[in-house]
């Protein structure tokens, strides 16, 4: 049986972190787990600038808001990838990612094996530049 990915698509990088911890915690390796952000959050929308404003007027209700919550406010999709190895681990994976309500889940052919970095290039430029 050739390897398999198993995708899932969250709608916060928070979500998905959930999903990897608990993947985690029900014994699949870190090594064969990887998440990535997908879209990073956008910026505060001149809509919501009065509204941030107002809310700075005083300091007791909240705070800085636009410190404290201006990184919740936009998209943050992440991607959660399982590599499985037979049908009972994409089962596996895909049940527990969907206990987090994903957006999607996809199961896709993972064609050969990823290849690690040489440990070199992960300390060294690969590309020095020299003055």
């Amino acid at each position: 049986m050739a390897t398999r990915l198993v995708i899932g698509l969250f709608h916060s990088s928070g979500i998905a972190e959930d999903a990897v911890h608990r993947l985690i915690t029900e014994g699949v390796a870190p090594r064969d787990i990887a998440h990535r952000v997908l879209k990073e959050i956008a910026p505060i929308p001149p809509v919501l600038q009065p509204e941030l404003a107002a809310l700075e007027v005083d300091p007791l209700v909240i705070g800085n808001t636009r410190e404290s919550f201006a990184r919740f406010i936009g998209n943050g999709e992440t991607a959660v990838f399982v590599r499985a190895l037979d049908d009972e681990q994409v089962e596996f994976a895909s049940d527990v990612l969907k206990l987090y309500l994903p957006t999607a889940i996809e199961v896709v052919p993972l064609s050969e094996p990823p290849k690690a970095a040489p440990r070199d290039s992960i300390l060294r430029p690969t590309n020095p530049t020299r003055d």
